[in-house]
């Protein structure tokens, strides 16, 4: 026999899972949420970050820190650390043909050709 309470309980967990994958969905279409090829070598920040360049035509610093800190109010990062995993995803992306751009006082994007190389790895890594 259930209770009401196990009811209110059953129904907030329901509740709960159709929240998260919601979440999920909207992540992977903002590009927080993506499956980047190993051989990348790009760290948790520097996917979210890809994730980005890659479904946006430009991608400002403050983007950035709301896709990579959104969802850690507790942390207070400088501005600043958007430029080092800039940096650091650059290098790495370029052996692939794969260059982010910067903006000058706007901020960083992927041109199309850049888009469709690292489109063409990610389709490579899904199909496998």
């Amino acid at each position: 026999m259930t209770t009401l309470r196990d009811d209110l309980v059953q129904r907030l967990e329901h509740e709960n899972d159709e929240l998260r994958e919601r979440i999920r969905v909207l992540e992977e279409l903002v590009g927080i949420r993506i499956d980047v090829p190993l051989v990348f070598g790009l760290t948790a920040h520097e996917a979210v970050l890809f994730g980005l360049l890659l479904r946006r035509d430009l991608v400002t610093k403050e983007m950035a820190m709301v896709g990579l800190y959104g969802d850690r109010p507790d942390l207070d990062p400088e501005i600043k650390i958007v430029d080092v995993y800039v940096c650091k995803a650059r290098k790495k992306l370029k052996r692939f043909g794969v260059e982010i751009e910067t903006v000058w006082g706007r901020g960083y994007r992927l041109s199309a050709e850049s888009k469709a190389i690292a489109q063409g790895f990610l389709d490579h890594v899904r199909a496998a």
